[in-house]
């Protein structure tokens, strides 16, 4: 069980700096992030990757890399370990190999694979390190099956296994820098495709030259060449064969009695051939065209070396295997594969029935592809293709899909064919589906996980957005006690979601909020149900809260009785500079709320003040509070009302300045943005100018569009919403 999570981070990514600790009581598992985009959710997902082996990028400050960067987490009093950090994120793929693994057989099962593949493993690293070491190839295992691979579902294991007879055989060794020729831009196989006409001119012209050689020849769909000669060279170089008077007899009756003999006789024939005119005529064109690529420079050094070598290479794909066969039966090496198939027999029939009893284990993975299929709303549907395989290579499942339409047959599609045509939340569902594997497979690791979860929801239709709410409550009352989840989002609507339907889940909720010197606050949340009645109503002795209510009962007016109600016309007159703005007494706006405080009444008595008064001053005192709470409400509708007013009031002397009728300021709708443009026109030098830009862009929407739909006072910035004010105080006509 886990109590405490605590972080202590500076120079992160995008956070300066950030201490706090998640504490998980009363089997409460769950705790829920509010934070604005740009404030610090990628950071501590990024640096959380780092920590759970995720990503290797690690924290650091991107703008200031010589500063030091802290990234501690302890869980209780121990350091954090990666395995019990899993970090999802709506965007990116999850490495689900493990996980597949871990479920799809039972844990004796997988005991007996394991130790079978243990053994396998061993042989055939040791054969691929000698390959690697005589090959230079990059990657040999992956150049072997790929060279060798009849189907998707082939292994470097049954690979190896279906060579063997060929090794047996003994086969020409073609020695180079494997990669100088099978390259992996593909350089070489483009040139060989690109100059097909003078590589077979050239194999013509060597094929008839060998056919009039009286050593090498190539007749009737039989061919001695340099590779069955050097072969023959090798084979009587102890001088036994000679050695008892025995004797060669070439076609054109040439008796040859000795090594020394054949060996001359081979390098003379080899010489007439390869220095042929009309056959140097030909090579020199196809070098010629090597040099216009600097990437083929190497390739034109194996050719040059071994120009009897192009009668095999222009058959690309054989020759690759020509060249793994002649390394596999290389003296050096051959004993290592024979000892990597005396253990892959020794093992096989045990292997093969691990597997197959392994496949008739599929319930675990059939339950959560139903789920997946039950819960979430997508046009396509899901099955595991190659369940044995997963166990065997390792590797992630192969998750077949059929996109589904109403009344059609189901199209059998891959998924990168499936994502050119799904929406945005569509292709985050398949993120999801891998990671129900994950969770499932976490669910019977003995150790315990911290999920951190990054706007997992986020592009998600509600249906699938409420599927993942409901997971992940599966995951807080039904998983086990073994998860512990950290949920980030930016989304306001999301975050008052999971705070209703998970609440006997949460732990805690919070908000977080960059401070104006980049450290971060991580504050206790707030508005999770209905504001105006649970964060407003009965606390307006508080001039803020009396304020920020104005916005709110306007809106109610609006839609119960009209924008021609004498109520909604006396609230608007408080929020613009109407000709009774300065006149509106305390007294008046209560009278209005009273009516609209669903029963629980005004707590507020009469100051007997002015209501522009009471506005500026309020707005006055957040503007100079040393350590503004950087969550509050009321604090950025206080600042945004009184900022409004003040611009207003700057718009109408400037313009009333230039001769305009003042009977003309007399508006309907957005009064703010239209006295605006008749003041551009009129005064459009004004050096206050970006002022009022700025008073246009951050506060329309926090004082009236959104007096329900809050989310935009959310993200704003107290901090920008304080330097706004008291420009405005500072404008003067």
């Amino acid at each position: 069980m886990i109590g405490t999570i605590k972080i202590n981070w500076k120079n992160c990514f995008g956070i300066k700096q950030l201490e706090h600790e998640f504490k998980f009581e009363n089997s409460k598992p769950i705790h829920l992030l509010y934070a604005p985009n740009g404030s610090m959710k990628t950071s501590f997902a990024k640096t959380m990757k780092f920590l759970s082996g995720q990503s290797k990028e690690k924290p650091c400050d991107k703008l200031r890399p010589h500063e030091e960067s802290k990234f501690e987490v302890f869980v209780d009093t121990n350091v954090i370990s990666k395995d019990s950090i899993f970090v999802v994120n709506g965007d990116d793929d999850i490495d689900s190999s493990a996980s597949f693994v871990n479920f799809l057989a039972s844990s004796e099962l997988k005991s007996k694979y394991d130790e079978i593949y243990k053994k396998l493993t061993k042989e055939k690293d040791a054969l691929m390190t000698k390959l690697k070491s005589a090959s230079v190839s990059s990657n040999c295992e992956k150049e072997i099956v790929e060279a060798f691979s009849s189907s998707n579902d082939t292994t470097i294991f049954n690979i190896l296994e279906g060579l063997c007879d060929k090794v047996k055989l003994g086969l020409p060794l073609y020695e180079f820098k494997y990669n100088d020729v099978f390259d992996t831009n593909g350089a070489v196989k483009n040139f060989l495709d690109a100059n097909k006409d003078n590589l077979k001119e050239y194999i013509a012209n060597y094929e008839k030259l060998l056919s009039k050689s009286s050593l090498y020849r190539s007749t009737d769909g039989f061919s001695f060449g340099t590779y069955q000669a050097s072969q023959l060279l090798k084979n009587v170089s102890d001088g036994n064969f000679f050695g008892v008077k025995h004797k060669m007899v070439l076609q054109n009756n040439v008796e040859i009695t000795s090594h020394e003999q054949l060996n001359q006789i081979m390098v003379e024939e080899q010489e007439k051939v390869l220095n042929d005119a009309k056959l140097k005529k030909t090579f020199d064109k196809i070098t010629k065209a090597i040099d216009k690529n600097t990437e083929l420079r190497f390739f034109k050094a194996v050719i040059e070396s071994h120009p009897e070598w192009i009668v095999d290479i222009l058959d690309y794909d054989e020759f690759k295997k020509k060249v793994w066969l002649g390394y596999l039966a290389k003296e050096d090496i051959k004993p290592l594969f024979d000892s990597y198939i005396q253990v892959y027999n020794d093992n096989k029939k045990e292997l093969l029935a691990v597997l197959e009893q392994a496949g008739q284990q599929q319930e675990k993975w059939k339950s959560i592809i139903n789920l997946y299929k039950d819960r979430f709303h997508v046009p396509f549907k899901v099955s595991i293709s190659n369940q044995k395989d997963i166990i065997l290579k390792q590797e992630a499942a192969k998750l077949q899909f059929s996109y589904v339409e109403e009344g059609k047959e189901p199209i059998v599609s891959s998924q990168k064919e499936l994502e050119t045509i799904l929406s945005r939340g569509e292709r985050r569902a398949f993120v999801i589906l891998q990671f129900l594997f994950e969770m499932e497979s976490r669910k019977i690791s003995p150790n315990d996980t911290i999920v951190v979860m990054d706007d997992i929801a986020d592009s998600f239709d509600y249906q699938n957005k409420y599927a993942i709410v409901e997971y992940i409550k599966d995951l807080a009352v039904r998983g086990n006690n073994k998860f512990y989840i950290l949920i980030m989002t930016h989304n306001y609507d999301f975050y008052r979601t999971i705070a209703s339907r998970l609440s006997s889940s949460l732990s805690k909720l919070w908000m977080v909020e960059r401070k104006s010197d980049g450290n971060i606050s991580v504050e206790q949340g707030q508005y999770k149900g209905d504001v105006f009645a649970n964060a407003f109503v009965g606390k307006d002795k508080d001039d803020k809260i009396f304020i920020s209510m104005i916005p709110y009962v306007r809106n109610l007016i609006e839609y119960s009785n009209g924008e021609n109600d004498d109520k909604y016309l006396l609230l608007t007159s408080c929020l613009h500079q109407k000709n009774d703005t300065l006149s509106i007494t305390e007294s008046q706006v209560i009278d209005i709320m009273k009516s609209f405080t669903r029963g629980k009444g005004m707590k507020r008595t009469d100051s007997g003040k002015k209501m522009y008064d009471i506005i500026m001053d309020t707005a006055e005192s957040v503007a100079n509070e040393p350590n503004p709470n950087l969550v509050l409400l009321q604090n950025k509708i206080v600042l945004s009302i009184a900022i409004r007013l003040m611009a207003e009031k700057y718009l109408k002397e400037k313009i009333l300045a230039t001769g305009f009728p003042e009977k003309d300021l007399e508006v309907k709708g957005t009064q703010t943005g239209q006295w605006t443009e008749i003041y551009k026109k009129k005064c459009p030098n004004d050096s206050n100018r970006t002022i009022i830009e700025r008073v246009n862009m951050m506060t329309p929407e926090l004082i009236h569009l959104n007096s329900f739909m809050y989310e935009p006072l959310i993200d704003m910035s107290i901090y920008h919403l304080t330097k706004l004010y008291k420009d405005c105080k500072n404008l003067s006509v």
